[in-house]
């Protein structure tokens, strides 16, 4: 295993689609495929068979890192200006 963290792309995305797209084609609405990776997670935990492990703390850890992946991807995004406004009114010189 390596200390590097782990690496998200684009492949892994689709392989990961295209997975549970197999077990559920409805999967492919993106609501319920995160449905299905947020449960999966939950199992996988649960099922984790280390006594020295506080589950408890471990969801709330994952829970914190799928937030952080959550608002490092957004900071990713090109910045979009709003969209500008009509203005309105009556202008009356001094």
């Amino acid at each position: 295993m390596s200390d590097d963290g782990i690496q998200l792309s684009p492949q892994l995305m689709d392989d990961l689609r295209e997975a549970m797209m197999k077990q559920d084609p409805r999967s492919k609405d993106d609501v319920l495929a995160m449905q299905y990776l947020v449960a999966a997670a939950g199992m996988l935990l649960s099922n984790y068979a280390n006594p020295q492990m506080d589950k408890q703390n471990a969801l709330g850890d994952l829970s914190g890192f799928m937030k952080h992946v959550f608002e490092y991807m957004e900071s990713q995004k090109p910045q979009v200006a709003p969209p500008a406004q009509d203005a309105f009114g009556v202008w009356k010189p001094k």
